[in-house]
């Protein structure tokens, strides 16, 4: 044999990354669960060309531009001459302006709320989303927030209260304001449409909003210029500073500051015409964060000086507005976190279609004939499904409850009940999925061993080292798993704990009864058990229970995904579902001292790979024909 050289010898396969619509069974399987029949049927087509597209090798060229060509401040925001550069401080990469494109053209976000899909198009949306977040580059940061602008900006015209002391001229032109706003966010035309801020944090509080610096004050209106609708800008002048402000380059924000009545929530454009020139709406960056992931993504300090923007909602009730913001994107955040998983294990999958090993003899020297690789991956996917699982689910809970339609019967059997579990598992599953999402995606880039360390720019579709850099930001932004952890409490302790409670209980005996297989039978009794000893032993003074608010998080979290799990298996009856459900129950469940029973069976490795490869049909074809 000659010696290798830079040229000759042995050159690794390129891993291809297939459709995730047709490879990836957990995907296929929660939209199974959480769509009715017709309605997956009539998105099928589209989520399949979607599929397609964000693994787009324009998509990845995009990737690789806005992770190497990172946003910066021209002359660091001055001119050469010491004048502010205003509009053109923030630049952002083409590849970024590519990807910021192809999400908004591509209308998932405005699909949210089509009145045609009702209570199913959250769910439509959450399958967009997981397909897209790990090609994305982040732009699905500001998509989230544009969301939940829109979901803020619907209540308000829908409720459209006007304020004290307002005239109806004053509220006639804030609704206009709205209205107009609300148009670009649902654009979907790149070249009109606005994505959105939200600016809450600062220095003193950080989560704790109570520390907000940031002051608002009524002067009025006739404001120097409009805003780029050519509508009025608002009577509040806003003064402040935000520590953390991601989306930087989006075209409204929507932000808290303090009024004579509290905190209070403001929408203000970024923008502003003077002159027919566009200028910023009285703010400066300060300086752009230099982050451990997400680094295509500009993020910001932020001087804000005379912002105009207008109220929104009640003063003095500002946190209760933003909330529904919050509600959006950890829902964002959750399903996000799924997606990512989901496209480290497709990597990882295709690597091992490809990778061999020269001290086994062929054909049984393929990564995936070695059992404690599929054995590792079972455990991987097994973690995936669950996870996806609880973030679809959050899904549709948000689809009932804004359209009150109960579309599928996974879901809770009354609009109360849905609003009841929105309000207790948001967080939970915010904290529960993105936890798993970090450690998740290290085992993903071992999996691939030394080039799942690289940064693949040459070959980003498998630079799973990128999507772990990224995913660190998911268990922070939106509330820590801490933050998080202690709003399940309050709310477990707070006037609506003992119904919220309740209605978990109901759901879950609701769910656990709905079938009948005699094969799962053990494993949902031991969920209906798991629930009821849980539920009682939770103390019922909020100080002596809060120190244990992440016990409580994961244990609510274990328990609606083992729940949904039983129903995803019990739905068909498909055996590897059903031993996904048996394992993860056995895992989650089972007391820590227990040990795994050694001299595993060649059939216990052969479910590993059926769960490792689902669907994967010349894999499993040829491990069928060789000894494991």
């Amino acid at each position: 044999m000659p010696a290798a050289t830079s040229t000759t010898g042995f050159f690794q396969v390129e891993p291809q990354l297939p459709n995730a619509w047709d490879e990836d069974a957990t995907l296929r399987r929660a939209a199974d669960l959480f769509l009715p029949s017709s309605t997956l049927k009539a998105e099928s087509a589209d989520l399949h060309s979607f599929a397609a597209d964000v693994i787009s090798p324009e998509i990845f060229a995009a990737i690789t531009n806005a992770e190497t060509q990172l946003p910066y401040l021209n002359g660091g925001g001055y001119t050469a001459f010491g004048a502010p550069q205003d509009a053109a401080t923030l630049v952002t990469s083409p590849g970024w302006n590519i990807l910021q494109d192809f999400a908004l053209a591509s209308g998932f976000v405005p699909q949210a709320y089509d009145a045609k899909l009702g209570g199913s198009a959250r769910v439509v949306e959450a399958l967009k989303i997981a397909l897209w977040a790990p090609s994305s580059a982040l732009t699905t940061c500001p998509s989230g927030m544009q969301d939940g602008a829109i979901e803020v900006l619907r209540t308000q015209l829908k409720n459209n209260t006007t304020p004290p002391g307002w005239t109806k001229d004053l509220q006639d032109t804030r609704t206009k304001v709205f209205e107009a706003a609300l148009a670009r966010l649902m654009n979907t035309n790149p070249r009109e449409a606005w994505t959105s801020g939200q600016w809450m944090t600062e220095r003193a509080g950080g989560s704790d909003v109570r520390g907000t610096e940031t002051i608002a004050e009524w002067v009025g209106m006739g404001a120097d210029g409009v805003d780029l609708n050519g509508l009025p800008l608002g009577p509040y002048s806003i003064s402040g500073f935000k520590w953390f402000a991601s989306a930087a380059d989006c075209g409204v924000s929507i932000l808290l500051a303090f009024t004579p009545k509290g905190l209070s929530c403001f929408l203000a454009p970024t923008r502003k015409l003077v002159n027919g020139k566009v200028k910023i709406n009285g703010f400066r960056f300060q300086r752009l964060k230099n982050k451990l992931g997400t680094k295509a993504l500009p993020s910001a300090e932020l001087e804000i000086k005379g912002m105009r923007a207008w109220l929104i909602g009640e003063e003095g009730r500002g946190v209760a507005v933003i909330s529904t913001v919050l509600n959006v994107t950890r829902l964002h955040n959750a399903i996000r976190t799924a997606g990512f998983m989901g496209r480290g294990l497709s990597v990882v999958r295709a690597f091992a279609r490809v990778r061999t090993f020269p001290s086994r003899p062929a054909p049984n020297n393929y990564l995936y004939h070695i059992p404690l690789f599929n054995k590792t991956l079972a455990n991987l996917t097994v973690r995936y499904r669950a996870d996806m699982l609880v973030a679809t689910f959050i899904a549709g809970l948000l689809g009932a409850v804004s359209t009150n339609q109960r579309t599928v019967a996974v879901l809770p059997s009354s609009h109360e009940d849905n609003v009841l579990l929105l309000r207790l598992l948001t967080s939970v599953a915010k904290a529960y999925t993105t936890k798993h999402g970090v450690a998740h995606l290290q085992e993903c880039m071992e999996g691939l061993g030394g080039v799942g360390y690289l940064e693949n720019n040459e070959t980003p579709h498998l630079n799973v080292a990128r999507m772990f850099r990224d995913a660190n930001v998911f268990p922070i932004w939106e509330g820590t798993f801490d933050v998080l952890s202690t709003d399940t409490v309050k709310v477990l302790r707070g006037k609506l704990g003992g119904e919220c409670e309740a209605a978990l209980g109901r759901w879950i005996k609701q769910v656990l009864s709905a079938g009948s297989s005699a094969q799962l039978s053990p494993a949902k009794q031991a969920v209906q058990a798991r629930w009821d000893a849980f539920a009682r032993s939770l103390p019922s003074d909020k100080d002596t229970l809060m120190p244990h608010a992440r016990y409580v998080v994961n244990t609510i979290g274990d328990i609606v995904a083992a729940t949904l799990l039983v129903a995803d298996a019990e739905r068909d009856g498909n055996e590897v579902a059903a031993e996904i459900a048996r394992r993860f129950i056995t895992q989650q469940f089972a007391p820590d001292d227990v040990k795994p029973v050694f001299g595993q069976t060649a059939g216990v490795s052969r479910m590993d790979q059926l769960i490792a490869f689902e669907g994967d049909n010349e894999v499993l074809g040829k491990t069928q024909r060789a000894k494991l």
